[in-house]
């Protein structure tokens, strides 16, 4: 297939047609980090990068730290470059000024990020994303998933370590869950899990990744934060997880957690994301061993 033009490119405002009905416009991450995700083009200001400023974070070193910006006017959706230095393109062809977007365009950011532009319906949006949930979330707790969630702080770390930027995890886990199962049924387990899930992500930042590792094992990972801002939201996880009033049945069900804290700082040794997780779950169970219910910092 022949590649269009720049001239064929450009598209003034006046000569941009309408989507029809009540379309919105998304985009589909196909490939690059975080493939599989779609995100609505809502407002003036969608841009995208990787840096954190960016509405849309993507790891992926040949990205400007603002690479592109994606908006919508007057019913019609543009993409423009920001000044790059590796180029946005639209089906093979760099642009050099803000462009529209038609239904099935193929955008190349940089070298490795490829993302689709879609018109969609509500309904078929939803759909689209209830799918894309059930491959990256925990279906119990709603938290995301181990494998999202190994991809994720991969792409974390790595961003963290490039830029000298603090990186903090946190490992949680519910003190006596078999007791609490044993006590009350599974399915009250099931209950308490799902709460849990729901306070993490009440009291969490957008940008902060909250994951379901295994059986009642949690983990947060809070970008930007170091060892000292890390340690105050342990406790103040910790202390706000005990006061919870978790109840199934009729019953009441007491929980408290430990957790086990690592942090990504200027100077430290850490080399690897692996080397990070492995510390924190060391201080995990130093938590356990002197109590429970308490933070440890490795």
């Amino acid at each position: 297939m022949a590649r269009r033009s720049k001239a064929t490119l450009r598209v003034s405002l006046s000569d941009a047609s309408t989507p029809k009905g009540d379309l919105r416009g998304v985009l589909a991450v196909l490939t690059g980090s975080k493939p599989g995700m779609l995100v609505p083009i809502e407002g003036e200001d969608l841009t995208v990068g990787r840096s954190a400023d960016a509405v849309l974070v993507l790891d992926d070193d040949s990205l400007s730290r603002l690479h592109a910006r994606f908006f919508a006017l007057q019913d019609k959706y543009f993409v423009q470059d920001l000044g790059s230095t590796n180029g946005t393109l639209i089906d093979g062809e760099r642009i050099e000024q803000p462009v529209q977007l038609v239904d099935g365009a193929r955008i190349q950011l940089g070298l490795s990020t490829v993302l689709r532009f879609m018109l969609q319906g509500e309904q078929e949006f939803l759909t689209a994303q209830r799918l894309y949930d059930s491959s990256v979330r925990d279906a119990l707790t709603g938290l995301y998933n181990r494998h999202c969630f190994e991809d994720r702080f991969r792409a974390e770390f790595g961003y963290a370590q490039r830029h000298g930027d603090p990186l903090s995890v946190l490992f949680v886990d519910v003190d006596h869950f078999k007791k609490v199962n044993d006590t009350y049924g599974h399915a009250a387990g099931d209950e308490v899990l799902r709460q849990l899930g729901a306070f993490l992500i009440a009291q969490v930042r957008d940008e902060d990744l909250v994951a379901r590792i295994g059986g009642e094992e949690l983990v947060l990972v809070l970008r930007g934060i170091g060892q000292e801002g890390a340690l105050r939201a342990a406790e103040r996880l910790r202390a706000g997880i005990e006061a919870l009033q978790i109840a199934h049945e009729g019953r009441r069900i007491p929980i408290t957690v430990s957790v086990g804290l690592c942090s990504l700082g200027a100077g430290s040794a850490i080399e690897t994301a692996a080397e990070l997780l492995a510390r924190a779950d060391a201080a995990l169970y130093q938590a356990k061993e002197s109590g429970r219910n308490l933070v440890r910092v490795a």
